[in-house]
């Protein structure tokens, strides 16, 4: 999560949270659910494509994060993001899916024909039929990198690897969707 991300409060570092929450009050872990709902919400619907199953991980990882709020060692956000992204990984290992799909919403419509709309679907669903063969741990780096806008730097930080293997890993991501998508589109 990028500094921009993060509500800028002087009183209420993440720190100072958890020690207000494991000295009994747990109404200040709703700030801590507040902070980092979105960029994590986000991260788990572009890793599953389905917003459902993104808000159910978002819910079991903060009760296990509250329940575990005490373990926690260095960056809390960092140490949060991994317990999403393993519950992400989980689902994905347990729930075998040949096509991922996004919200249209999300995508603006413009003033495009409909022939433009129906190739911008096709492409999208190509994509994602792409990206859903993909392992986790590519998938998982190429999304960060190319739909959630993350630095190499800030995702070794939050994945615990280096800057070196996760750039391998888009790299690998990249060569991968593009074998897989020339078959059609070449």
């Amino acid at each position: 999560m990028t500094e921009s991300e993060i509500p800028p409060n002087d009183v209420d570092n993440d720190q100072d949270v958890i020690s207000r929450v494991l000295a009994g009050d747990r109404e200040s872990f709703a700030l801590l659910i507040g902070r980092y709902s979105d960029p994590l919400y986000r991260h788990a619907l572009g890793m599953t494509g389905s917003p459902d199953v993104a808000e159910d991980i978002l819910q079991t990882s903060f009760i296990k994060a509250y329940h575990h709020l005490g373990e926690v060692r260095g960056r809390f956000d960092a140490w949060l993001f991994r317990i999403v992204a393993n519950g992400c990984k989980d689902w994905l290992k347990n729930i075998r899916r040949t096509h991922l799909s996004y919200d249209e919403d999300d995508q603006p419509s413009g003033f495009a024909s409909p022939d433009e709309d129906l190739d911008r679907t096709e492409l999208r669903q190509d994509l994602d039929a792409a990206l859903s063969q993909l392992a986790p741990s590519l998938r998982e780096a190429f999304i960060m990198k190319h739909v959630e806008g993350r630095s190499y730097e800030e995702m070794a930080d939050l994945l615990g690897t280096t800057v070196g293997a996760l750039k391998m890993r888009v790299h690998r991501a990249r060569e991968a969707l593009q074998a897989l998508l020339e078959e059609k589109y070449a």
